[in-house]
């Protein structure tokens, strides 16, 4: 197919139709369609609202076709045909149909899109919610955060100002409906991935991301109710204890697949649970995007609950500010859902039991300090805590421990720990690498390891001065260690423990 940039003249003999850069209005309807990209849009109806700056400087390349009252728009990536009375159906080019509005409606105040799905699709996100299960069907309910992700490969989610309903194939089982009251106008995206970390990355496009990132101090423990630009609390559920703590794990999950990048883990809520129950709480805001005390009064023995994450958490620093500047850049969101990590595994999408924090940890919590199955994806995983090892690719079961969450690292990742000296955990026998964030130097200290026959090579280029310390799992003793160009290291700078089979070289 040939395609040509989308020009005035091509709508020249069709007069229900205005075009200004990458904006199509219908008239009529007064529907306005604006392309972010071959695979994006912004579409809004009702009242004209305030003029915004074109989404893309560049003009996006199109062919467009007049129809009967109505517009077929083809991008490299879409196919989307406008019908006369402004709805909007989307399909691949090669013909499978991702999105169809069988009613649209905005006047008197109110406004609706009601959807025609398959029996088939699922629907994940729709904000910090409580439910176990990821697929949204079946619920009906008004979202904190009105963005969900289709089975089917797009994303789409509302600008506009109010209350929205949705209904997602409660009702009628293969329509979803979106509706409020009170709104003049209703505004919203589409894109089209198809995978997660695609779908972010068109979200980018569009929002820009997040400018200035939580710092290495708001990514500590936040004490009292200030939060920084991005955070999103958690909804309240009228939950106590472990049920309260199972609905916030899950929460966790369905804000970071809602587009949210920091979710807010408020230890506060369990100030009067069970001393077991805050420990697994305690446990699990270590790795949450943000962790918050917005209490600031506990019994001693809290305290030492409270002290401890705090402390933990700001051994995860380097790893922490690495990720959140990876939602400045490309807006991904800190938690990576399995269906983010693992796009192609069809186990990845059935449940929110299990997450990963950044690209090298799986989290898995015991938030009602029970072990239990769980599916691990592909790769080989080591128990942070024991140094077991576990095969990918299946369900295992995963003993309880007194903290409630088991930590699994993946096979080929590095890992940095702060401290002094700075820890550097690898895991091979795949090659791994990790960039540290240093916000002083705006750069990034980069620590490669890879493998090769009988040689572990290790590797620093190191942007501020600071002293570090390899850690090498899952390896027999070594003959020595040498420092490249250099020669073999003194025994005082490298040690072996023979029961967690680890080198450690500083």
């Amino acid at each position: 197919m040939i395609f040509l940039l989308c020009a005035a003249a091509a709508l020249a003999a069709q007069p229900l139709w205005e075009r200004r850069h990458n904006t199509f209005t219908l008239n009529s309807n007064a529907l306005e369609l604006e392309l972010a990209s071959g695979s994006t849009f912004r579409a809004r109806r009702g009242l004209p609202g305030p003029g915004v700056r074109p989404i893309s400087d560049s003009a996006i390349e199109c062919k467009t076709t007049p129809e009967t009252a109505g517009l077929k728009l083809e991008t490299s990536d879409l196919v989307i045909q406008i019908g006369g009375d402004g709805r909007i159906a989307v399909s691949l080019p090669g013909g499978l149909r991702l999105y169809h509005e069988t009613s649209v409606q905005v006047s008197e105040g109110k406004a609706a899109i009601e959807l025609q799905v398959p029996a088939t699709e699922q629907f994940y996100g729709l904000g910090p919610r409580p439910q176990a299960s990821m697929d949204a069907r079946g619920l009906a309910f008004r979202p904190a955060s009105p963005f969900f992700v289709s089975s089917r490969g797009y994303a789409f989610w509302l600008r506009s100002p109010g209350v929205f309903e949705f209904d997602i194939a409660k009702t009628h089982a293969d329509r979803v409906r979106i509706s409020a009251t009170g709104v003049e106008r209703i505004e919203y995206f589409f894109a089209f991935g198809p995978s997660l970390k695609s779908i972010w990355e068109e979200r980018h496009k569009v929002t820009g991301g997040i400018v200035d990132p939580p710092s290495e101090t708001d990514l500590g423990l936040l004490s009292g109710p200030r939060l920084p630009r991005g955070a999103m609390r958690l909804p309240e559920t009228g939950l106590r204890g472990a049920q309260l703590l199972c609905a916030e794990a899950n929460a966790l999950v369905h804000a970071s697949l809602s587009g949210v990048a920091f979710p807010v883990f408020d230890l506060a809520r369990y100030r009067h649970a069970e001393l077991p129950v805050l420990r697994r709480a305690a446990r699990l805001g270590v790795f949450a995007p943000l962790l918050q005390d917005s209490a600031g009064s506990w019994t001693p023995d809290q305290i030492a609950l409270v002290n401890s994450a705090s402390a933990e958490r700001r051994r995860w620093s380097h790893f922490l500010l690495t990720y959140a500047d990876e939602v400045r850049t490309r807006s991904y969101p800190m938690i990576h859902p399995l269906l983010h990590q693992f796009p192609r595994d069809p186990e990845a999408g059935k449940s929110v039991e299990a997450f990963m924090f950044g690209d090298e940890m799986l989290i898995v919590p015991l938030c009602d300090g029970a072990g239990k199955e769980v599916y691990l994806p592909m790769g080989v995983w080591t128990d942070w805590r024991t140094n077991r090892v576990h095969q990918g690719r299946r369900r295992v079961r995963l003993d309880a421990s007194e903290d409630g969450v088991v930590v699994l690292a993946k096979n080929g990742s590095v890992i940095p720990l702060a401290g002094d000296p700075a820890e550097l955990h690898y895991y091979p026998k795949l090659g791994g690498e990790f960039f540290i964030y240093e916000p002083e130097a705006g750069d990034y200290t980069q620590a490669h390891a890879s493998p090769a026959a009988d040689i572990y090579r290790l590797e620093i280029e190191s942007k501020v001065s600071r002293r570090y310390q390899w850690i090498v799992h899952h390896v027999d003793k070594p003959a020595g260690v040498e420092q490249a160009g250099v020669g073999p290291l003194p025994p005082e700078s490298w040690s072996y423990d023979p029961v967690n089979r680890s080198v450690h070289v500083t």
